[in-house]
């Protein structure tokens, strides 16, 4: 099974997701009790999910008292990553408070519905203070320059992929 292919639960790919990103930023070994406290679990919840990363060839464990959780090559694959590249962060307005956060994608659906446009946004971090009903603005992204404004109506269990019912999207104009 190649790495292309390989699918993963939910909670196996975000856990998988927080671990890039953390490694990434702090390019170490990322311990059970900053995974547990990225993804609102406990370290023994964390500890208990590793060994089936590890058994698919995507997590290492690193031992000793600075040791903790690597991803593999393949972890980067399965997440489609260039661990080489950093990932621009995004403002994303929630409350009337500007948050930096980095988007991993925008998925648009039903854009030709009159009435109803509808998006799927993930984030690279859990953003738990986001809630149905929320209003949301999300951008500008860092080369369309796309601002996508509306209100929340769905989350994940795990707090980093919202569905927003669009209001708004606006995009520069360029003299191409």
């Amino acid at each position: 099974m190649s790495a292309d292919s390989l699918d993963l639960y939910e909670t196996q790919r975000r856990t998988l997701t927080v671990l890039v990103n953390e490694y990434q930023q702090r390019d170490s070994p990322v311990n059970s009790s900053v995974l547990a406290e990225r993804m609102d679990r406990t370290p023994g919840t964390i500890r208990n999910k590793m060994p089936q990363l590890e058994s698919l060839g995507l997590v290492e464990g690193v031992a000793g008292p600075t040791g903790g959780y690597e991803p593999t090559e393949k972890a980067f694959q399965v997440l489609d990553r260039d661990p080489d590249t950093e990932r621009e962060s995004v403002t994303v307005a929630h409350d009337f408070e500007r948050v930096d956060a980095t988007v991993e994608s925008v998925s648009f659906t039903n854009v030709n519905h009159p009435s109803d446009c509808r998006a799927w946004v993930e984030f690279q971090t859990a953003m738990p203070s986001i809630e149905v009903g929320d209003p949301v603005a999300i951008g500008p992204t860092a080369q369309a320059g796309l601002v996508v404004a509306g209100e929340v109506h769905t989350t994940n269990d795990t707090g980093n992929r919202i569905s927003l019912t669009i209001s708004r999207m606006e995009a520069p104009v360029t003299d191409d």
